[in-house]
């Protein structure tokens, strides 16, 4: 039995630190293509907005989708911060359509906050690759002492929770 759960143990620390490696190497992935998108689209210091291709948009969709899968499945404590990253990329889509069909009068101030909103962008996404390592670290998890330790933790939450019932 102590040698099939120290197994089971192994996997599943393997399987966490894969799957966090992966999402981690797909949330930068993701950052990468939206910088670059963004990069592309404007020029603060030249006030000029550049149109952009459908197609370039549905990569990023297909981005955030591996992103959402892989924190649906895996991690779903992380939830709430990838939540905050499709926030962000929705907020700087916004200020970039709005920095588009801006006039000369409301240039300065519509590219001055998609510039902020990109800034945002990259804030979200370095919070998120954090708590993706943070998530994904294996070291003094799956010891034999912390399965009892859980055992016995989840042993009071069962008692706690019944005797609220």
């Amino acid at each position: 039995m102590t040698t099939y759960l120290i197994s089971i143990s192994r996997e599943r620390l393997w399987l966490r630190s894969k799957k966090s490696e992966e999402l981690y190497h797909k949330a930068e992935e993701a950052y990468f293509d939206l910088s670059a998108f963004f990069r592309e689209r404007y020029e603060l210091s030249q006030m000029i907005v550049n149109p952009h291709d459908a197609r370039e948009i549905t990569a990023i969709n297909r981005h955030i989708v591996d992103l959402k899968i892989l924190v649906g499945l895996y991690f779903p404590a992380l939830g709430h911060h990838l939540s905050g990253v499709v926030a962000a990329t929705a907020t700087g889509f916004d200020q970039l359509r709005l920095a588009e069909a801006s006039d000369e009068s409301n240039r300065a101030n519509a590219m001055q906050m998609l510039d902020y909103a990109v800034s945002g962008l990259k804030d979200s996404f370095d919070h998120f690759k954090e708590e993706i390592l943070r998530a994904g670290q294996t070291d003094g998890v799956g010891k034999i002492s912390d399965v009892l330790f859980n055992r016995s933790h989840r042993r009071m939450s069962e008692r706690v929770l019944s005797g609220a019932a």
